[in-house]
């Protein structure tokens, strides 16, 4: 079942000033529960030999394995409670020993040693798995996946069928290719593959993935008599699961006074929320920003209420001088965000605003 999420800061002081009214609490001060390691492992995952840890405080670890005494060394610098990470460097139908050293956030550390077992390989060439589209923008996106043996990385690409590649000879188990210089709203089609030592190939998943809508906003060209006021609207196209909006723009100075900022049509129907209005007349600039509410199917982000096209807003502005009064969107300040909070640049266009007597 699919719902929305609201965040309101208000009920974390409400539940904040409801008191139990009957517990005393405990007598003597309960400090943090010693440093301790709940479990470190070595196992195989999607054909990769993986070191897992779970800690009773967030940690950093240093990972070392070897044959018969330690030759590799892993340092893993997140800082996190659980810890899942890809081993490099191993051969297949081995034996290894290996010590996991835990570093809490004060620098205490605690090891964890054991051994462990690599499989036989599999199939002769190199295996994909954990092959992932990220970070898609209108121009760009990443895409990684893994190899179970050091393999060279090809990335062929296409809009609707794969007909370009990018190949980077390095052998890794860990690959990454960002394509930019992409489309907007347009389907692209993937296919990965490796190359082992022997030449031996390996092809992952067809897949595909469109590009995120480019946001336009436009003012159109208005004209309005010498004193009387004039609603100027905001347009906006292609919103495609917007969280989150924010305009600014400039008016030559003398020209127009900025009365006041009303919502329109699109951001009323859409359930928008949270409008904020910083008009500043001394600068001739006014910033608007607005955020809509995030569906979920139950922990999956599905989308927003903010799709389509319409007027996000209504510029109230009096005629102070005849002219024309020169309005420009401040790009350095005027973006979107999705649901997934990647920023979304807007194409911006602004007509003429003339003052007449």
């Amino acid at each position: 079942m699919k719902t929305k999420v609201l965040t309101i800061l208000a009920l974390a002081l409400i539940f904040a000033a409801c008191g139990s009214g009957g517990s005393s609490g405990p007598t003597e001060p309960v400090g943090p529960a010693e440093f301790a390691i709940e479990y470190c492992r070595v196992v195989e995952v999607d054909g990769r030999m993986r070191v897992e840890w779970l800690a009773n405080r967030p940690t950093t670890g240093e990972f070392r394995f070897g044959e018969t005494v330690f030759t590799q060394l892993i340092n893993i610098n997140v800082m996190a409670d659980t810890h899942s990470v890809g081993l490099t460097g191993y051969t297949f139908n081995t034996s290894y020993i290996y010590r996991l050293t835990a570093i809490d956030g004060e620098g205490n550390r605690l090891d964890c040693a054991g051994e462990f077992q690599t499989p036989d390989k599999a199939t002769p060439e190199p295996i994909i798995s954990q092959f992932m589209i990220q970070e898609i923008t209108e121009s760009s996106a990443k895409i990684t996946w893994q190899t179970d043996e050091d393999a060279s990385t090809i990335l062929y690409y296409g809009v609707g069928s794969v007909h370009d590649s990018i190949a980077m000879t390095t052998p890794t188990m860990d690959h990454e290719v960002v394509l930019d210089n992409l489309t907007p709203s347009t389907n692209y089609a993937l296919r990965p593959e490796a190359v082992d030592a022997d030449g031996l190939r390996g092809i992952g998943p067809d897949s595909v993935f469109a590009t995120a809508a480019r946001l336009t906003l436009w003012m159109p060209s208005m004209q309005l008599t010498l004193g009387d006021t004039t609603l100027v609207p905001v347009n906006l196209e292609a919103a495609s699961d917007l969280a989150a909006l924010q305009y600014s723009i400039t008016f030559a100075e003398g020209n127009v006074e900025i009365v006041g900022i009303t919502a329109g049509p699109f951001f009323d129907d859409n359930e928008g929320f949270n409008f904020f209005r910083n008009i500043q007349n001394g600068d001739n600039r006014a910033t608007n920003a607005m955020t809509w509410v995030i569906e979920y199917n139950g922990n999956d982000r599905v989308g927003t209420d903010a799709d389509g096209n319409g007027v996000v807003a209504y510029l109230q502005l009096r005629g102070l001088a005849p002219g024309s009064a020169g309005a420009a969107f401040d790009a350095d300040s005027t973006f979107g965000l999705d649901m997934f909070a990647q920023m979304r640049s807007c194409s911006l266009r602004t007509g003429t605003i003339t003052v007449i007597p």
